[in-house]
């Protein structure tokens, strides 16, 4: 093989053996931020009606809607 080749696939095989860990990481650490971030997105909703339910009167009133 002709030294230009040589070179060029063994960089490529350390260029393949870097990156593809680093995909694996990269779709681990994605994968667990979407996952905290539905975990915060469910809990702001459900403090979210928590408040609603101790701090909003929901009681109706009858002069509000007759005029």
């Amino acid at each position: 093989m002709a030294p230009g080749v040589s070179g060029a696939l063994i960089t490529t095989v350390t260029a393949l053996c870097v990156a593809i860990p680093a995909m694996f990481g990269y779709n681990f650490l994605v994968t667990s931020i979407r996952g905290i971030i539905v975990e915060m997105d469910n809990f702001a909703a459900e403090l979210a009606s928590e408040f609603e339910h101790k701090y909003v009167d929901h009681s109706v009133r009858e002069s509000t809607f007759r005029r």
